[in-house]
């Protein structure tokens, strides 16, 4: 399959990828043709410039991951639109106010909800693409509603013809932003094509005839870019999944539905304790993990799991942030090492010390990134394209140019007048066969800095009996400042919208375990 140039709006990267194949999408059994898809975005283009939306309007859309938000996605692009993709189970004030930051004109949302936000909006009831048996079970759920505005019924033609570039601004993404506090990241077309593009080349296979998991949420890009824009543009057959199920993919995977899974450690860790999906993982072709760091018992379990059932997919991590659009690192086949983050993709990674030097082998410093999948700056906040971005996040680079993280640098504990790095103490804790998951954060007891560790665990051992097997553990892994002070258990840690570990929260429960908190 020829690729289609990088610098074109991504609606047309996608739409000349996709046309003439018997398979594109799929959502709950009902399948789309590549004709379909690129047909019914045309459709939903024209219906929406007929409502009055035009090149440079500001559109969000506040949908699980469904058929409607992936059509809206491509047709509002097609009309140079700014899209701005949310959290759909934001609530009300939240996504008030960041509309308001967005400047946005419309929102495509589901009928009936948050009507006290005055915009004007596209409303959908998310029932029409499915099957007959399963819309008539969403009819019986009182989900269709009178009020319905998407334009279901639009069908237009192949043309593919758009006047945004490249170069034109394509998408509005929520981010944390490299310092942590809440932000709206702006970027080009070109900068999303070359980062799905980019993604792509890390399969090193032939994607046709695979299926690729669209659970990761949309607002996010490692499901837009990587997943869905990347991979379904790329050949693979998009499975759409509005949230994430382990017991019911597991499922689809033990049939042979499912082939490519790009998800963050916890959807893995799930997967892997379904014995359907231990059962069928010899379906699986690839897995790469992102979002938060990938315990290294998870990474082995994975691929004994596979190796046992004579598949040669394996467990691969990678490293992005919402600034460099997805990915900008990552393990892939015959480039893979435990613990690590992988090599550049379609970037220039440097590892730079205080002083502003660069490190060298072996030597901690802060992750700088220059890539063309680079963001335009944040709303209110331009970024100088060829300026290196640094990330806030600390690592190393080994002997072999395998890159290696160590935590967030906000996350660096001082004891004692010495940095303190949680993932060492976290690492050592998950090599215990009880400790499921592990989070060292800093609070503060009579002015100074103390560690407490949270562990999650699935044994019934005595609290005493693991806190002890953690302590013996630590004594000989990490040096003697970075030994915590406290250990609390949790049956499962608290998880923010796509599975990454909620900091906030484990912050609230160390206070109401009488610790004077301190927030990562």
């Amino acid at each position: 399959m020829r690729k289609p140039d990088t610098n074109v709006c991504f609606y047309e990267y996608f739409a000349k990828s996709v046309i003439g194949r018997a398979r594109c999408l799929s959502y709950f059994g009902r399948s789309f043709s590549g004709n379909e898809v690129v047909r019914r975005i045309n459709g939903i283009a024209k219906a929406f410039a007929e409502k009055g939306i035009k090149k440079g309007d500001v559109v969000a859309i506040h949908l699980p991951n469904s058929p409607e938000c992936v059509f809206s996605l491509y047709a509002l692009n097609k009309l140079g639109a700014v899209v701005f993709v949310t959290h759909p189970m934001l609530p009300p004030h939240a996504l008030s106010s960041d509309l308001k930051q967005a400047k946005a004109r419309f929102l495509i949302c589901r009928a009936g909800e948050d009507q006290e936000i005055p915009i004007e909006r596209i409303t959908c009831d998310l029932t029409r693409f499915l099957p007959p048996l399963k819309k008539l079970a969403g009819r019986f759920a009182g989900r269709i509603k009178e009020s319905i505005t998407f334009p279901y019924d639009a069908i237009g033609d192949l043309s593919i013809e758009s006047e945004t570039q490249g170069e034109d601004l394509a998408l509005y993404l929520p981010s944390g932003g490299t310092t942590g506090e809440p932000k709206i990241i702006k970027i080009r077309n070109s900068a999303l094509n070359k980062n799905a593009e980019a993604t792509v080349s890390l399969a090193k296979i032939d994607l046709t005839g695979e299926r690729v998991l669209l659970a990761l949420p949309l607002y996010h890009g490692f499901g837009l870019s990587s997943a869905l824009h990347g991979a379904v543009s790329g050949g693979a057959e998009g499975v759409i999944v509005p949230y994430f199920n382990a017991k019911k993919i597991a499922k689809e995977v033990c049939r042979g539905k499912i082939t490519i899974i790009l998800g963050v450690p916890n959807m893995f860790r799930k997967l892997t304790d379904e014995k359907p999906f231990q059962k069928g993982i010899g379906h699986m072709t690839l897995a790469f993990s992102g979002g938060d760091s990938l315990p290294e018992k998870l990474k082995i379990r994975y691929d004994s799991l596979a190796e046992k059932e004579g598949s040669e997919s394996r467990l691969y991590q990678g490293y992005g942030l919402a600034e460099t659009v997805s990915v900008c690192a990552a393990c892939s086949f015959g480039e893979d090492k435990v613990g690590s983050i992988g090599k550049p993709v379609n970037a220039e990674i440097r590892i730079i010390k205080d002083t502003g030097e660069e490190a060298k082998e072996g030597e901690i410093g802060e992750i700088s990134v220059s890539t063309d999948s680079m963001m335009d700056g944040y709303i209110g906040n331009e970024f100088e394209q060829g300026t290196p971005l640094l990330t806030g996040d600390l690592g190393y680079k080994d002997k072999d140019g395998f890159l290696f993280f160590t935590g967030r640098k906000k996350r660096i504990i001082v004891i004692g007048g010495m940095n303190v790095y949680p993932v060492e103490i976290e690492r050592a804790a998950m090599t215990l066969p009880f400790v499921q998951d592990a989070t060292a954060m800093e609070y503060i007891e009579n002015e100074k800095p103390k560690i407490v560790l949270f562990c999650s665990d699935n044994s019934e051992d005595s609290e005493d009996y693991k806190t002890q097997k953690i302590f013996e553990v630590l004594s000989s892994s990490v040096i003697r400042y970075a030994i915590p002070s406290r250990i609390l258990f949790l049956r499962e840690f608290p998880k923010t919208a796509i599975g990454k570990t909620d900091y906030d929260a484990l912050s609230k429960i160390a206070v109401e375990s009488g610790l004077g908190s301190k927030k990562i």
